[in-house]
């Protein structure tokens, strides 16, 4: 059962893509471990082979009844998570973005993904009345970033 099921440092290439094609690509991990009430979820990125990006989490049960899971920053920041199946979402913004994460356990492997777009509608359309119908006005965004990661468990 998760988070249990997702104990362990896991690790892979991170890769970075931008408008169709890869800019980047570097090591990363993430390690999810128990700590009295909650788990550690370290994150890191290696994208300067000398620097390690540690971004020190944890991850806190909130409403085990609907998946409901808080990752704490430990800066003032809570993003709120939500377990679907065996895949771990977030949504959040600011400073102009905004970041949906996707972190699954698949066929023993957590894939990872964060996709960004700017906050600022590419486009706003409908709002029209058709054939007697009332069109919501939608708005659509840009991705503009797209990270994708396959981690593998340390034995």
């Amino acid at each position: 059962s998760f988070p249990q099921s997702w104990e362990g440092k896991w690790r892979g290439t991170v890769e970075i893509w931008g408008f169709n094609k890869k800019v980047d690509a570097f090591p990363m991990s993430l390690e999810i471990s128990p700590k009295d009430s909650s788990w550690n979820f370290i994150i890191t990125y290696n994208r300067d082979e000398n620097v390690a990006d540690e971004r020190k989490y944890s991850l806190v049960r909130i409403q085990d009844s609907i998946g409901h899971y808080v990752i704490d920053e430990h800066n003032s920041i809570l993003l709120d998570s939500y377990l679907y199946g065996d895949c771990l979402y977030s949504s959040f913004g600011g400073m102009g973005s905004e970041l949906l994460t996707k972190i699954c356990l698949e066929n023993g492997f957590l894939e990872y993904e964060i996709t960004s777009v700017f906050s600022e509608p590419k486009r706003v359309s409908g709002k029209e009345i058709i054939r007697g119908d009332t069109i919501p006005e939608i708005n659509s965004y840009e991705v503009y970033n797209i990270m994708k990661a396959k981690l593998i468990k340390e034995k």
